[in-house]
């Protein structure tokens, strides 16, 4: 990776105004000063366009409202517009931690990793973090590329802590249009493929918790994913790929950065 490397943030939204404007301050208030936020807005019939004009000018950020084909289409339309080196998308109802942006920039320039993730947390629907795992979780790259990490036989991936390189998205990018509902499950088992996830130690985002989010229509998701076969369903009652998982993450430092190392370069 580059010296100073970009980061490039896409933001989609479709009458959000609840919580866009602490998405975007999350972004525009990042103690790293390269970073690109791109908002691809669906033609927002509530006040979701104001709150983008009100903030448009003040950071490095840009806007587009037209139709879509969805999510992952605005997603994927956004990542067209894209000039960094490192790229994520945050929700517009998710929030990074102030120095999410920094430490991934340092990690990723610094060492080979193209993939990473933070500890997950989630946040309450006023914005409080909670519920953040006492152990530094790893995920194993094989149980990603066989479909365990569905929420089902083992944990979701928690997609706003998600960063990777551009490199990366133009290998399997396209995989996302594919879907409307489940498009980052299939991404990661396809960036899996190339690179193993990379857990950083420390807190970068987290999932804000709140009735009538997309995450909730999960009929519609698993139908994306397909029903568990005969292996899969043991695997689910019998909790191994968690224990595995967890045994992992007391036992080994692989897959995981100790950010306090890079940061000290």
């Amino acid at each position: 990776m580059k010296k100073h490397p970009r980061v490039t943030i896409v933001t989609v939204c479709y009458n959000s105004e609840k919580y866009l404007e602490d998405c975007i301050k999350s972004i525009m208030n990042q103690t790293y000063d390269n970073v690109e936020h791109i908002i691809v807005d669906g033609e927002s019939k509530d006040n979701t366009l104001d709150i983008i004009k009100k903030y448009d000018g003040k950071y490095n950020m840009r806007w587009i409202s037209e139709p879509d084909n969805g999510m992952y289409d605005a997603i994927y339309k956004g990542f067209q517009m894209a000039t960094g080196d490192i790229y994520a998308w945050l929700n517009s109802d998710d929030m990074y931690m102030p120095w999410a942006c920094e430490l991934v920039a340092k990690v990723m320039e610094e060492t080979d990793v193209e993939w990473c993730t933070g500890i997950p947390c989630h946040y309450t629907e006023s914005g409080i973090a909670y519920n953040i795992p006492r152990v530094t979780p790893v995920f194993p790259r094989k149980f990603i590329l066989k479909g365990y990490m569905d929420g089902r036989v083992a944990t979701f991936l928690e997609q706003e802590s998600m960063f990777w390189s551009k490199k990366l998205w133009d290998l399997c990018g396209n995989t996302i249009l594919r879907y409307k509902y489940a498009g980052d499950y299939h991404l990661w088992r396809e960036f899996s493929k190339y690179q193993q996830l990379i857990t950083l130690d420390s807190v970068v985002s987290g999932f804000r918790i709140h009735k009538g989010q997309k995450s909730e229509d999960r009929n519609k998701y698993y139908g994306e994913i397909g029903s568990l076969n005969l292996i899969n369903k043991l695997l689910k009652q019998t909790k191994l790929i968690p224990l595995i998982m967890l045994t992992n993450a007391l036992f080994t430092r692989k897959s995981r950065v100790r950010t306090a190392m890079v940061l000290k370069k």
